[in-house]
């Protein structure tokens, strides 16, 4: 599906869209080559009722993703500084909004650009040599892809407010307890135990995972009231597809084999 040399690679395994971000060389920093492929590669996925998780990860042993590329950075006027952060949030919100559930394997370096698309997705597998962290505080600067937002979505205030602010990275085993981890593995073992991890939830019909996703997102936004109501509309939306029917049916069907 992809050529060597393209920064961003995409594999289908079943039902699951695997993306690679493909400069090792670099601890696979981001740019707008890579970020624009990612946004289209998000929105094609949406369209194509083969896929039904899409794992993001990092080409390479030491990186998932070090981040946005500093150099490039560097030239910047405020102008291009807004406009880059308006992109980078672009593809966060892609990833966030997916219907279809997304899940970071993190193999290395996630730090600042790369912490932030791993937090925008429903899940991350990391390895144990997983390092996260948000440096840009020690640039002088700060988050701007989400990741304020992201970090207290996914960790709490507290820990949010530790690790933008001090700037330091912390290991996988040290941000197993803040929450935003779903699953620690051996390195030589990570992609064996994000497989394993995708296919809970690959198993279950896309619309129905895409629809109680979009639910679930819509509780952390809305008034309890607003989202029963959301939640509901949502409900009402997969209840009249054919997979729901057979699901019911299949489920009364086993009931009573059981009961014979």
């Amino acid at each position: 599906m992809s050529g060597a040399n393209d920064v961003l690679l995409r594999e289908r395994a079943g039902p699951v869209l695997w993306l690679t971000l493909n400069r090792p060389e670099r601890l696979n920093a981001l740019t707008p080559e890579m970020m624009g492929m990612l946004v289209q590669a998000l929105e094609q996925a949406q369209a194509d009722e083969q896929v039904s998780v899409i794992v993001l990860t990092g080409a390479g042993e030491r990186a998932f993703a070090a981040g946005n590329d500093v150099e490039r950075l560097a030239g910047m006027d405020v102008a291009q500084a807004h406009q880059d952060m308006r992109m980078g949030q672009k593809v966060v919100q892609a990833l966030h909004e997916s219907m279809k559930p997304t899940v970071a394997m993190v193999n290395g370096y996630a730090l600042g650009g790369g912490f932030e698309l791993a937090l925008a997705c429903d899940f991350i597998v990391a390895s144990e040599q997983a390092v996260f962290g948000f440096p840009e505080i020690t640039l002088a600067t700060m988050p701007g892809w989400g990741g304020t937002q992201l970090a207290v979505m996914k960790m709490g205030l507290a820990r949010a407010k530790d690790m933008v602010l001090s700037g330091e990275h912390r290991s996988a085993r040290q941000c197993m307890d803040y929450g935003f981890i779903h699953s620690l593995a051996a390195h030589a073992e990570l992609r064996s135990a994000t497989d394993s991890f995708v296919q809970r939830i690959s198993a279950h019909p896309a619309l129905a995972l895409g629809l109680a996703k979009t639910a679930l997102n819509r509780a952390a936004e809305l008034p309890l009231h607003s989202g029963m109501e959301f939640e509901a509309a949502l409900y009402a939306s997969n209840f009249g597809m054919p997979h729901a029917r057979s699901g019911l049916q299949d489920f009364l069907l086993r009931r009573a084999a059981k009961r014979k």
